[in-house]
């Protein structure tokens, strides 16, 4: 516990912010997926609190399978970022990208959430991804209270690192680099403890 309070401690300090950024960061001619024009509602984002999204999507190959998402999220803590580690399939994990989108957990024809239901209604949240161009209409999402220990995570500047790889060819064929900074009702060691400013 000592390390966990020392650590939320050096988390606090210093904290600057970084505007939403999205980068493509793949050359490969076998790219399968293209992002652009990505804008969020509020920067920082807020932790609980409503988030207003949009974004085109470019599918250039048809998507039903074997692919890898690797994601790699850091932290700045203190003047470095640090690697938040995978825990609970939070932080820097890796997943089968089709599993992770299966839409199981929405109950509706398209089985995407809700809200992109309502907003977009032939937004593609599923494998089998058919290529083409889609446009996300802005969207508001509730993005809910992190709770318990992991609660210092809500407020902070973040470098997330993101790969699909082909898993039968090894290949690359999706990369983005993402910055971002959250804030919360709390901050370090109030976070911590459940404290609100």
């Amino acid at each position: 516990m000592e390390l966990v309070v020392y650590f939320s401690a050096l988390l606090s300090v210093a904290a600057a912010i970084l505007h939403f950024q999205l980068e493509d960061c793949n050359n490969s001619p076998n790219k399968i997926v293209h992002l652009a024009n990505a804008h969020l509602s509020k920067d920082p984002v807020h932790i609980p609190g409503p988030e207003t999204g949009d974004v085109d999507l470019q599918i250039l190959h048809p998507i039903n399978g074997s692919y890898a998402l690797n994601v790699h999220v850091q932290r700045k803590v203190l003047f470095a970022f640090i690697e938040v580690p995978c825990i609970s399939n939070i932080g820097s994990c890796t997943y089968d990208l089709c599993d992770l989108l299966s839409g199981k957990y929405f109950d509706n024809p398209q089985h995407c959430p809700v809200e992109i239901v309502s907003s977009t209604p032939n937004f593609p949240c599923t494998c089998p991804f058919a290529a083409g161009n889609y446009h996300l209409n802005p969207t508001t999402f509730q993005i809910p209270e992190i709770s318990g220990v992991l609660q210092w995570l809500a407020e902070g500047d973040y470098k997330v690192h993101v790969t699909v790889t082909n898993r039968l060819s090894g290949e690359e064929v999706a990369c983005y680099n993402f910055q971002i900074s959250t804030e919360a009702d709390c901050s370090g060691l109030g976070c911590l403890f459940g404290r609100k400013r």
